[in-house]
C-alpha cells in the first residue's frame, strides 16, 4: 500500500464529524504508529499530506464536519 493510499484509508476509518480536534495530537501519533507497522514512515505520510500529521488531522476533522453540515 502506498503512503497516499494508507493515509486516505486511515482517514476514512478514523475521522468523522464526531472526532474532536482536542484529540488531534493523539490521533496523529496513532496514525504514525499504524503506518510504521505497515512499513510506512511518518515522513512519507507528511510528504503526501503536505503538512505535519497533527495539522492534517485537524483539517480532516474540519472537512468531516463541513460535509455533514451540507
Amino acid at each position: 500500500m502506498t503512503p497516499g493510499d494508507f493515509l486516505k484509508q486511515w482517514k476514512r476509518d478514523h475521522i468523522d464529524m464526531g472526532t474532536q480536534q482536542a484529540d488531534a495530537k493523539d490521533l496523529a501519533e496513532d496514525l504514525a504508529q499504524s503506518a510504521e507497522r505497515e512499513g510506512i514512515r511518518r515522513e512519507e505520510l507528511e510528504a503526501v499530506a503536505g503538512k505535519d500529521l497533527e495539522t492534517y488531522i485537524i483539517d480532516a476533522i474540519r472537512e468531516a464536519v463541513e460535509e455533514e453540515l451540507w
